[in-house]
């Protein structure tokens, strides 16, 4: 099955000539990139959108990766905080934010003479709560995972078939982090990175801080927890994230996810 899906997803791409991919650098367009660049080769561009949202170091893997590829690879920083529904945190913020990057895409890839932007969405993503998903097909956004009928499984098999790593965990914009309805400030947000990037800086794969007021909800894969429970890893974070400004809450039973 997942070699029919690789060999599906070949001969799609081989019906394209040019593209612009939206590309954070996550595992999904990672391997839309790895696997059109040899197919499309110069008519594959990809862009990377990042700002105060963005997961600290996200930016670098992305750069790192088109650059190995020999993708031409633009990059553009954005102000989420522009929209009143991202700075309040409403549930049309991810929808609100997506639009506006879809948006600027949009008029990157016309003046590129390019026809089609190309997002990383899959199977699997039908299946969750993503109002950016919304956006993207109002807009027109092309899924050349989805058309090729392909799930996480897949992209983690072909990822490591291609040389990259299939178990990557999935990054998401540092406001998630926060409740609905809560005022988002970019001194936060740099907080909240500030204190995954330590986590992330030990060897910690997936990795959340989820804000409640002043308690500081900690998320992690549930085979890391014993790691953080030692001493060297749990006493120098707790001191961190309460010089934040926050009181670490810890639920081992919590993960992934």
């Amino acid at each position: 099955m997942e070699d029919t899906l690789i060999t599906d997803l070949t001969t799609l791409l081989r019906g394209r000539s040019r593209a612009l991919l939206l590309f954070s650098g996550g595992l999904d367009s990672s391997l839309l990139l790895a696997a059109a660049a040899p197919v499309l080769g110069p008519g594959l561009v990809a862009l990377t959108f990042t700002g105060p949202q963005t997961v600290p170091g996200e930016l670098a893997g992305a750069f790192a990766l088109a650059r190995h590829l020999r993708v031409r690879h633009l990059i553009r920083e954005t102000n989420p905080f522009s929209l009143p529904d991202f700075r309040h945190n409403t549930r049309l913020r991810c929808y609100a934010c997506k639009k506006a990057l879809i948006e600027q895409a949009w008029e990157i890839a016309a003046d590129l003479g390019i026809e089609e932007v190309w997002d990383g969405t899959n199977v699997d993503d039908l299946a969750d709560f993503r109002p950016g998903l919304q956006a993207a097909r109002e807009l027109g956004v092309q899924s050349p995972l989805l058309e090729a009928g392909m799930g996480k499984a897949a992209i983690r098999h072909l990822s490591r078939q291609l040389g990259l790593p299939g178990d990557k965990s999935p990054q998401s914009c540092l406001a998630t982090r926060f409740p609905y309805d809560t005022l988002l400030t970019i001194e936060a947000l740099a907080r909240v990175g500030r204190a995954e990037s330590w986590l992330r800086r030990w060897g910690f794969t997936y990795v959340r801080l989820r804000i409640r007021g002043d308690q500081a909800r900690l998320e992690l894969a549930p085979g890391e927890w014993p790691a953080f429970l030692a001493p060297e890893a749990r006493g120098p974070f707790t001191a961190l994230v309460a010089g934040l400004g926050w009181e670490l809450d810890l639920d081992v039973s919590g993960g992934g996810g």
